[in-house]
């Protein structure tokens, strides 16, 4: 199977309903078999805020350890639950994290391509 990737960068409102109007056109001509997956964050600011180092270290854990629960993790990561249920919450927000029907989480991406656009 195919690497899961997750494109993540910065974008204005109107760049991200350019790019699914310009997705849509392609997956009804059928140029598109495997969609592409993005996550545009509106300032840099929050794109930070979200994607921390620990936050980012805790993406890589779970999804090294697979589907599990968030007391779990934070025995793994041995920190704090709160602290790892928040930045769970955050990360389930932005999307970066899924839930199961169980309730436990598990992160649905092989890789996570950051891109951010210096010419805008």
């Amino acid at each position: 199977m195919k690497d899961r990737k997750l494109k993540i960068g910065l974008a204005t409102e109107e760049k991200v309903n350019r790019d699914f109007i310009e997705m849509w056109r392609k997956a009804e001509n059928g140029y598109i078999n495997i969609p592409e997956e993005n996550l545009y964050f509106i300032d840099s600011a929050t794109f930070f805020q979200v994607l921390t180092k620990c936050r980012i270290s805790l993406l890589k854990v779970l999804h090294s350890h697979g589907v599990t629960s968030i007391r779990q993790l934070s025995r793994i990561l041995k920190r704090d639950y709160k602290n790892v249920y928040q930045d769970v919450q955050l990360l389930k927000k932005a999307g970066l994290i899924h839930q199961d029907n169980m309730k436990r989480i598990y992160v649905p991406w092989d890789k996570l391509k950051a891109e951010i656009d210096l010419a805008a």
